[in-house]
């Protein structure tokens, strides 16, 4: 399953904060975010879902990472 993680996950510690940058799927715009506590609860051939908790409020939460296939790349 680690190889369905993404490259932050691959050293994160426990209790460690996530900061990215993310695109809302909705209106495209994009926000910052930190989570932790992550653990895959589905993959597919379109991406991978991530159950998480958003720091620093605690509200339990659910990211898609997309998988982007290159043949469709711009």
């Amino acid at each position: 399953m680690s190889q369905n993680r993404p490259a932050a996950f691959s050293s994160l510690r426990m209790g460690e904060v996530i900061r990215e940058k993310v695109q809302d799927g909705v209106t495209g715009e994009y926000k910052d975010m930190q989570y932790t506590q992550c653990k895959i609860v589905g993959n597919g051939s379109f991406g991978v879902v991530f159950q998480t908790k958003l720091h620093p409020s605690g509200e339990d939460a659910a990211i898609k990472r997309v998988l982007q296939d290159k043949r469709f790349k711009v």
